[in-house]
């Protein structure tokens, strides 16, 4: 602001009452410039709305009948975010593998955004990882099956926000542990702080299955077994699949007349696609006769 009079000049700002006019603001908004002198205004403009723009500002002056106006034009445009693939295809995926698939976000705005990543369609409950189920040999779910309360969360992104400065990339790297047996058609959105949700997205497409595993020989025979002796035999699980599958022995739930108790040093596992797990069953006879017994 110049005071071009011989008098010291008192200004005041008069907030404007526009949308686009109210993102705007003026540091200091009132004071007195001494004659023949300028006072430096500071503007921060905060965008909240796209398109062009002209707005008109005015500041009055004590004793002037009309106020000094500043015209500001401009035009605001939404930030560019652009993926680097259309779609992440997983393909076939065995049910409670971990998968990682990795993309790039890169952003061609000439100023820095901040954004968070979210995945249409998912669950909030963590999902079972095949890793950690092989651990809990005693769980529930070996038997009755993984129950979720509400939709399993099977989708992980790392890292799923952050800032990305101008004309800069982001490497992200989403995992899918399925948890449900179907076709996956998903979109992973970015949201963007200040300006808006699902600026961009790409496309995540997977179908899982359950490997069919094989049970070698049928029928494990001990023979003659004596009385509360341990005793041991193995047989085979054997995977002709192209996917990793994942077993698990059922605890057996003994009463005071089994005939039989058994157990397993190694009652769960991994077996990768075309290989075999060989799995011990150590077998206690409880009472002298021809048994037979069912390993599940």
């Amino acid at each position: 602001l110049l005071n071009q009079g011989v008098l010291d000049a008192l200004f005041t700002y008069i907030p404007s009452t526009t949308n686009v006019g109210s993102c705007f603001k003026f540091e200091p908004e009132e004071g007195i410039i001494a004659a023949g002198g300028t006072q430096i205004v500071q503007i921060s403009f905060s965008a909240a709305v796209l398109g062009s723009f002209e707005e008109k500002f005015q500041f009055s002056v004590a004793g002037s009948p009309r106020p000094a106006i500043l015209t500001i034009r401009g035009s605001v445009t939404a930030p560019s975010l652009e993926f680097d693939v259309d779609e992440i295809n997983f393909g076939e995926i065995s049910f409670g593998f971990l998968y990682t698939q990795r993309c790039r976000l890169t952003n061609c705005s000439p100023v820095p955004v901040t954004f968070k990543l979210r995945m249409s369609d998912d669950g909030t409950q963590p999902a079972v990882d095949s890793m950690d189920q092989i651990r809990k040999e005693g769980d529930p779910s070996w038997r009755k099956g993984i129950h979720f309360y509400v939709e399993p969360k099977e989708f992980t992104m790392n890292p799923s926000q952050g800032t990305i400065l101008p004309q800069g990339h982001q490497d992200i790297e989403v995992t899918l542990c399925s948890n449900t047996v179907m076709d996956f058609y998903r979109r992973m959105l970015v949201d963007l702080e200040g300006v808006g949700k699902g600026v961009a997205s790409v496309v995540i497409t997977a179908r899982c299955l359950v490997p069919k595993l094989r049970v070698y020989p049928g029928i494990l025979l001990y023979d003659e077994c004596q009385l509360k002796v341990p005793c041991e035999r193995k047989f085979l699980i054997a995977n002709d699949t192209n996917l990793p599958g994942c077993y698990g022995l059922i605890p057996q739930k003994r009463k005071d007349d089994s005939p039989v108790f058994y157990s397993s040093p190694k009652p769960c596992g991994i077996v990768q696609p075309h290989s075999f797990a060989e799995i011990p069953v150590i077998i206690e006879v409880q009472t002298l006769d021809k048994h037979c017994t069912d390993v599940l």
